[in-house]
């Protein structure tokens, strides 16, 4: 227990003090600020470069040069109601004419 604790009397127990303090950095060694550092400034902006250059490597995605399916009259009748229905959504225009309306 403390002194503080035995003086007053108190009979709570507290934790115990830690024994070892964190060690210091000596006086004579300045703290060094990386940030200030020229090379370590280039270093980094080379890492950020060569990161950028591998993430834009490759080809270049191709564009989209298949043509929309066309749906016919005869795979309109035999399509279910989900597929009717993706239809409608996706295409009204379509599924009014191959529904015969408009």
């Amino acid at each position: 227990m403390s002194k503080e604790k035995k003086e007053k009397g108190g009979t709570q127990e507290t934790s115990p003090e830690p024994t070892e303090t964190p060690p210091e950095t000596p006086p004579d060694v300045p703290e060094y600020d990386f940030m200030s550092d020229p090379a370590v400034i280039s270093y980094i902006d080379e890492k950020v470069a060569e990161g950028i250059k591998t993430a834009l490597r490759g080809t270049a995605p191709k564009a989209n040069t298949k043509k929309p399916a066309t749906v016919e009259k005869t795979d309109f009748d035999r399509m279910t109601y989900r597929e009717r229905l993706k239809l409608f959504q996706s295409d009204p225009q379509t599924y009014h004419n191959l529904k015969g309306e408009k």
